[in-house]
């Protein structure tokens, strides 16, 4: 069921601005992702591009997972005039801020203030999928959280899997492969 201030927003677009266009929400909520990659050039950033590109992976892995698969359950119409039953939670939403939140994490130390302009590609992402019609407040707020809430997690396992291997690593048995590598030479 959606909130009062959410029919409101809903009936304040579909009145104000009925003929809103624009393909810039498909497009911005992967500017973020592609600054990180493009500055790893001139800046030191989080993590290097190998585990940048893994975090990226595990991050989209894990939205599109959680935020495809609550769209399946929950079968929430979208707002009128479309039609359809795939509106909660925005993926436009969760990947755009999914993306800032990844920006924010990898550039926060070296360009502190740059790392926050993922966010607002990602406000903005959101908005135009409000005003397009095509989801509802909570839609985009459920999408926003799911978002943040993957790159978290992607990290999370990104680190434990890091730690992990590197308890693996006994040096004693690596000694033990090398003198037998010297010896065979």
């Amino acid at each position: 069921m959606t909130s009062a201030i959410g029919r409101h927003i809903h009936r304040y677009f579909l009145l104000n601005h009925p003929f809103f266009r624009t393909s810039a929400d498909k497009h911005l909520k992967w500017i973020p992702f592609a600054t990180v990659f493009f500055l790893d050039v001139f800046v030191k950033a989080k993590s290097g591009w190998r585990k940048q590109v893994l975090i990226a992976g595990a991050t989209e892995a894990i939205r599109y997972t959680i935020a495809d698969n609550l769209k399946k359950f929950t079968h929430e119409h979208r707002p009128a005039p479309y039609i359809g039953n795939h509106s909660f939670p925005s993926g436009h939403a969760s990947s755009s801020f999914a993306g800032a939140e990844f920006m924010h994490m990898e550039l926060k130390n070296s360009l502190p203030a740059l790392s926050y302009a993922g966010y607002a590609g990602a406000i903005a992402t959101a908005i135009i999928r409000l005003m397009k019609n095509r989801h509802w407040l909570r839609d985009v707020v459920a999408g926003a959280v799911i978002g943040i809430t993957s790159v978290k997690l992607a990290y999370f396992l990104v680190e434990l899997n890091r730690k992990r291997k590197m308890s693996e690593f006994n040096p004693e048995t690596s000694e033990e492969i090398m003198q037998s590598i010297n010896a065979e030479s």
